[in-house]
């Protein structure tokens, strides 16, 4: 099992974009951690940007696979430096250890970001990671988000990386404080909110949901989501999800990096899991925005 999980992972390292130039460099941290971390069993304070830093635990997924690859998310994470503004807002929905977080606070210094994570461990480090960088502009917050006010179970079986809601308590769950997102910012100044990015193994629907008078007024301009087959567990399809954003007046988008273009398509052209669903009346703005040379670090 674990010479599977290391050989996916070598071939995850080779054909990542950022590792183009430095494929054998990238292998060797790779390896050079997995030693490290069985020998001392102790974090490690690693770059994720020129001016932040990320800590690694030994068992931090999304924090290794900055340490092997960089902007592991490479489309989605390059559009949201590229797109940011100074003084904008953002919304991190499933903020797991900060990641995303920690790419949006180096744009946004005088906005406001949201962040929002369920599992206690991962909070505990989004925290950490917030202190390290002392990152004041970010408001972190211990909840699950999702379409009503209350508690709900969290599954844990596939580790911290991809806790779930749940609606079945069994010995892998722990129960969690849920909130919507129209109550949980609706004493917040939201003019500036351009941008949210959400990871919530498939409540992605039952946080929709919950932010109606955020979508009337088609706020965010920008969602970076993911859509997959987890919504199954909530008795929905991914149609499902599109279909509610274009409700709205949001249409599905992919981001090329290395063009710094916008290509409008539709489920059946999704590459990956992740999204872009942007709103009909912004698309304009947002397209000025990537081609601005202030966007560019």
């Amino acid at each position: 099992m674990q010479n599977q999980l290391a050989q996916g992972t070598i071939k995850y390292i080779w054909s990542h974009p950022n590792c183009k130039k430095q494929r054998f460099q990238s292998i060797i941290r790779f390896i050079s951690w997995q030693l490290y971390k069985r020998l001392f069993q102790h974090s490690l304070d690693i770059q994720l940007l020129p001016d932040v830093k990320i800590r690694c635990y030994p068992d931090s997924h999304s924090a290794a696979a900055i340490l092997y690859c960089g902007l592991y998310e490479y489309d989605e994470m390059n559009f949201l430096l590229q797109y940011l503004r100074d003084e904008d807002s953002f919304i991190d929905i499933g903020a797991n250890v900060g990641v995303y977080t920690l790419i949006a606070a180096s744009k946004i210094k005088h906005g406001s970001i949201y962040s929002f994570e369920a599992l206690p461990k991962n909070f505990t480090r989004l925290e950490e990671n917030l202190k390290i960088n002392q990152f004041e502009q970010v408001k972190p917050y211990a909840v699950a988000v999702s379409d009503l006010i209350g508690i709900t179970s969290l599954n844990l079986a596939e580790r911290d990386s991809m806790p779930f809601i749940t609606l079945t308590a069994t010995e892998n769950t722990i129960t969690v404080p849920t909130d919507t997102l129209d109550n949980l910012l609706k004493n917040q100044s939201l003019a500036n909110l351009t941008l949210a990015k959400m990871d919530i193994e498939g409540a992605e629907i039952l946080a929709i949901k919950g932010a109606t008078y955020l979508l009337k007024q088609q706020r965010p301009y920008v969602w970076i989501l993911e859509i997959n087959d987890a919504v199954n567990n909530f008795g929905h399809q991914k149609q499902d999800v599109v279909d509610l954003l274009q409700d709205y007046g949001y249409g599905l988008y992919r981001y090329d990096a290395d063009s710094n273009q916008l290509h409008a398509i539709t489920l059946d052209g999704q590459q990956g899991n992740n999204v872009l669903a942007i709103a009909n009346s912004a698309l304009d703005f947002v397209r000025d925005r990537l081609i601005d040379p202030v966007s560019v670090n």
